[in-house]
């Protein structure tokens, strides 16, 4: 795979990168050093991480900023995080994420923020410096590839949801992320991939746990279903 290092300054709502994707590459966009500081009005918290400030807190804690409508405004989309623009359309990267391209074209990076140059005390400072890695993955890796969001499991488990985002990277990795501020639940190695009894299976490899897991599972450009082998216990994802 190919390397760039890019610096996506804060202060700019987008930047061309100047990595073209051809029709079905992926890119792996990752984060390696650097914040931003969103707002100058106040003195306390606005600096932040390629996951930004979690959507939920800064409605509250930032209202003048949030009048302003930024590109990504999910529960998941962190204010000032690191963003991506594929085939068009802005997709949330965080500390790291795998974003494929249907059509071809220029890869665009850039912060989620209405106001990244004001205007007075909105404006934003700083730099994230990122690596990207552009290929083309196995047959069976690619429609895996990106983050979905949990929407369903069974057998339910008692009290509440666990929400929680998954997401399959082009390095075969995996991730399991919490909701709103996406830090690092449990992750690993993708270790196998392959056909069970006519049905596709993954293995996964946990680094937390040192033990891994066989999923059965079915895929198309917006729905996950897992089942795991030992347990029959299902999950259902929606693509982000």
């Amino acid at each position: 795979m190919t390397t760039h290092r890019i610096l996506v300054p804060g202060d700019r709502a987008r930047i061309e990168t100047g990595v073209r994707l051809a029709r079905e590459d992926y890119a792996l966009v990752r984060h390696v050093e650097g914040t931003i500081r969103f707002n100058t009005v106040k003195d306390w918290g606005p600096e932040v991480g390629p996951n930004g400030y979690p959507r939920s807190d800064f409605d509250v804690h930032w209202p003048e900023d949030a009048k302003y409508r930024d590109p990504l405004t999910g529960w998941h989309d962190g204010h000032a995080g690191l963003l991506a623009i594929v085939d068009g359309q802005p997709q949330f990267v965080g500390a790291k994420a795998t974003v494929g391209s249907r059509l071809g074209g220029d890869l665009v990076l850039g912060v989620n923020d209405a106001t990244p140059d004001g205007p007075r005390g909105l404006g934003n400072s700083g730099t994230f410096a990122v690596e990207v890695e552009v290929g083309r993955p196995e047959r069976m890796l690619a429609p895996l590839l990106g983050t979905w969001v949990k929407v369903h499991e069974a057998p339910r488990k008692t009290g509440v949801p666990s929400l929680m985002l998954m997401a399959f990277d082009l390095d075969r990795t995996w991730r399991a992320l919490e909701p709103y501020g996406r830090t690092l639940r449990e992750g690993g190695e993708i270790r196998e991939l392959g056909t069970l009894g006519g049905r596709d299976f993954v293995t996964l490899w946990s680094a937390q746990r040192r033990a891994e897991e066989s999923w059965i599972y079915e895929v198309d450009r917006t729905q996950l279903h897992l089942e795991r082998v030992s347990d029959r216990y299902r999950q259902g994802f929606d693509r982000l």
